[in-house]
This record gives C-alpha cells, structure tokens and sequence, in this order.
C-alpha cells in the first residue's frame, strides 16, 4: 500500500504540476497551489462523487508525502487508516484532512493544515532542512516560537498571531474527536483541544479582545457539549 500511495503522489506532480507554473513538488508552495485547486473542483457541478474519490486518495497522497518530505515522518496504518506518524502516538491523517476540505472548504485548509505542523509536533518533527526557506513564509522571524519581538507595537502584533495559532490548535485537535476510534484517543484530542482554547481564552482576555472571549468561550462550551455527546455521557 505504501508503493501505491508514493505513486500516487508522483502521479499528481506528473499531471497538476504542469498546470500550477510552479517548480511543484514536495514544497509548501505546491500545498498552497493544491489548496486551491481543491476549492476550484469544490465549486464545479460537473465532478461526481467517483471523481471526488479518486482525488482524495491522490491528494492525500501528495500532501502525505510533503509532509514527510518537509517535516520528517512515516506513513502508517492505525486502526485501517493510513497516516504520517511522527512516532510516540503522534500522527497526522492526510487524507483525512483532503476530505474535510472537499466537504467544508477553507474551514479545513490542507494549507493551514500544514502550516500547524511545526507548531503542534515542534517536539517530534524534524526542520525541513531539504525545503528551500522562501517555501516555508510561515516558518519566518516574523512568526511566534521563532521570534524576539524589538518594539511594543510588535509584541501586540505577534501576541496576535499566536492567539490565531492557539485557535487553530484547538480546532485541529476538535477534528480528531471524530476521526479517533478509541475513547482514550479521543478524551486526549479533547484535552488537547480544550488546553490550546483555554490558552486562547486567557490571551484574548489579556489583550481585551472583548467580542473575540465572547466567542471563543461559546466554542469552549460548544466543544465540551460535543465531546459528552460523543463519550455517551
């Protein structure tokens, strides 16, 4: 299965590679390029759900094979699902998050997906030695984790963008409530998901983002209301 998934993805450097006008590969350029080709064939009438198939097994595939090209990992099988796993029960379900995107468009970005990567397995990843710099804008001095801020105005700024990445921690480990076949993996993606919130709810208070801890408390609430609807109780 791992030779077909491999050739899978050759197969759509072969065929959209040549569309993108990019030196498309195994780079975040390409994902960005293959994100948006996913929302043009979202949008079309004349695409069947055989054909929407097809494109989730090849799409996986390559956004499977990026990931482990640019960030380290090996593809496995939990469960009858194949994933990138980056060892120590942390895995990624590429072809998982290809289906998400057909069904709920920018709401489950392969692009945001693959941006979260470093942040959420930065213990387990590898850097993306092999992966020129300008691929990687998200991986810039401009970014948290990988900066020191030099003025007021950037440290408001830079709090910013790391309130958006705890939002978007929190909603990435909300999509695996459904995807985990176990109870423990799921009390753990809810765990995760309600850490990462509770950090978000703490910096948007901080920052007296009123309207935005509205928000985010009725997500709190509204995760805690599907994880006991899950768990039966």
């Amino acid at each position: 299965m791992e030779d077909k998934i491999k050739a899978n993805a050759e197969l759509v450097i072969k065929q959209l590679g040549p569309l993108s006008g990019l030196e498309f590969g195994y780079n975040a350029e390409s994902v960005v390029w293959v994100d948006g080709f996913i929302e043009n064939q979202r949008i079309r009438s004349d695409v069947d759900k055989s054909a929407i198939d097809g494109l989730i097994n090849t799409l996986g595939s390559f956004l499977g094979e990026c990931i482990i090209r640019c960030y380290g990992g090996y593809w496995q099988s939990i469960n009858g699902e194949w994933c990138v796993s980056f060892g120590d029960k942390n895995a990624v379900y590429p072809f998982n998050k290809v289906r998400k995107q057909f069904a709920n468009g920018q709401e489950d970005s392969i692009k945001k997906f693959f941006e979260l990567i470093p942040i959420m397995f930065k213990e387990y990843i590898q850097k993306p030695d092999q992966c020129d710099a300008l691929e990687f804008p998200f991986l810039s001095a401009s970014m948290p984790f990988y900066s020191t801020p030099e003025s007021n105005q950037s440290t408001t700024l830079d709090s910013k963008e790391r309130l958006e990445l705890y939002i978007r921690q929190a909603e990435e480990a909300y999509s695996r409530i459904y995807d985990e076949w176990s109870s423990s993996a799921r009390a753990a993606a809810y765990n995760e998901c309600k850490e990462s919130m509770a950090d978000a709810i703490r910096l948007a208070r901080q920052l007296g983002l009123e309207d935005k801890l509205v928000e985010l408390e009725k997500k709190l609430k509204h995760y805690k209301e599907v994880f006991r609807s899950q768990m039966g109780f």
